[in-house]
């Protein structure tokens, strides 16, 4: 696990969570004065940990094991893409929220289906 690549999406709440293959951690603190950061596994009876650098995109260190199956690659991106929509609603009111979820699917290559869809007006 260690020096693996890590990337930062956005939780449902606006905290930033660690995404490292198939499983997400959430931010714990820093250790040593801010040199590493302490990232530690989303589901709760999970003791699996990870530490990185302060620029948060490699895994310097890991600890303790998942007790659980990692998320599905479409799950984090349906995440992703939902919070993109969230954030740029709130930043324009007037657009509608189809419009919203057009474009950011416009920007990115996804493999995001038809049903994967119906799930997205519900959450904005």
């Amino acid at each position: 696990m260690d020096n693996c690549e890590i990337k930062v999406i956005l939780s449902k709440r606006g905290k930033e969570l660690a995404n490292v293959g198939t499983f997400k951690y959430r931010f714990i603190g820093s250790i040593k004065k801010g040199e590493l950061l302490k990232w530690r596994c989303t589901k709760n009876n999970c003791t699996a940990m990870i530490y990185s650098g302060p620029d948060k995109n490699i895994v310097i260190k890991s600890s303790g094991q998942h007790k659980h199956k990692g998320n599905s690659p479409n799950k984090l991106e349906r995440q992703v893409l939902r919070e993109n929509c969230k954030r740029r609603a709130e930043e324009s009111l007037s657009t509608q929220p189809l419009k919203l979820i057009r474009s950011e699917l416009l920007n990115k290559q996804s493999s995001i289906v038809h049903k994967d869809l119906k799930t997205l007006p519900n959450l904005l």
